[in-house]
């Protein structure tokens, strides 16, 4: 199956669905902590929803239409901390920024559709994108 990511980095203008997908990318899953962020499941393709002429496609399969909306473990974007009605705006908002900030990095490397990339920078700033423990009466 082919499915979009969102590559846009104007946070103004990306809906709040694009904006969870990137949290969600960069973010544990809230089910099965062994899942470390939303990740295409296999035999998923995913490709950028601006196309860049670079993009093979080397099948009969029509272009994507749909954005990623399921990680490999089975769990939706909600499920990997870019739920707004659970985290709050105020949190919404700062992990849009910061995931917004790993999207760059992943770009700039050349890498934003690999999923399994990583590197100290990144490792680095994804430790923002944690949800903080709850606090105990």
């Amino acid at each position: 199956m082919k499915v979009l990511y969102p590559t846009s980095h104007d946070i103004p203008s990306l809906p709040d669905s694009h904006l969870s997908l990137k949290i969600a990318r960069h973010s544990h899953c809230s089910v099965c902590r062994n899942c470390t962020g939303l990740r295409p499941p296999p035999g998923w393709r995913v490709f950028s929803d601006i196309p860049d002429g670079n993009d093979s496609d080397d099948d009969d399969e029509p272009p994507p239409t749909r954005y990623l909306d399921r990680c490999e473990c089975g769990h939706g974007v909600s499920a990997h901390g870019a739920d707004v009605s659970s985290i709050g705006h105020e949190e919404f908002v700062r992990r849009g920024r910061v995931a917004v900030r790993l999207d760059e990095l992943l770009e700039d490397s050349g890498r934003l559709l690999d999923f399994d990339y990583s590197d100290e920078d990144i490792d680095s700033l994804r430790k923002q994108m944690e949800l903080p423990e709850p606090q105990s009466p």
